[in-house]
C-alpha cells in the first residue's frame, strides 16, 4: 500500500513536470508568434503608406475606387490590431485560438494589398 502511494505520487510529479514543460514551450511559441506579427503589422503599415502616397498620382475617378480599398484596408488592420491585442492577455488555453483568428486576418489583409497594387499598375 505505501509502495502504490509513492508511486502515485511520482507519477503525479512527472505529469505535472510534463505540463510544466509543455507549458513553457507555449509561453515561447506565443512570444515568438506575436513578435513576428508585431513584425508582419509594421511592415504592412509601412507599405501602405507607401501606397498611400502614390494614390495621390491617380486620376480622380480611380482615387474614388483607391480611397473605397484604403477604406477597407484601414479597417482590417484595426481587427489585426485589436487581436494582436488579444494575443498579449491570451493564456496558453486561448492563444492558438487567437492565432488562428490573426492569421486569417493577416492574409486578407495581404490579400487587400495585393489587389491594391494590382490596381495600382493599371491605372
Amino acid at each position: 500500500m505505501k509502495r502504490m502511494c509513492v508511486f502515485v505520487i511520482l507519477i503525479s510529479f512527472i505529469c505535472v513536470g510534463f505540463q510544466v514543460a509543455f507549458s513553457q514551450e507555449q509561453k515561447e511559441q506565443k512570444g515568438d508568434y506575436q513578435k513576428r506579427m508585431e513584425a508582419k503589422l509594421k511592415e504592412l503599415n509601412q507599405k501602405l503608406e507607401e501606397l498611400k502616397s502614390k494614390g495621390h498620382e491617380l486620376k480622380q475617378d480611380a482615387k474614388a475606387e483607391f480611397n473605397e480599398q484604403v477604406k477597407e484596408l484601414n479597417k482590417k488592420q484595426e481587427v489585426a490590431e485589436k487581436k494582436l491585442k488579444e494575443l498579449k492577455s491570451a493564456g496558453t488555453n486561448t492563444w492558438e485560438k487567437i492565432r488562428a483568428e490573426m492569421d486569417k486576418v493577416i492574409s486578407e489583409i495581404d490579400e487587400q494589398y495585393e489587389k491594391m497594387i494590382s490596381y495600382f499598375k493599371k491605372t
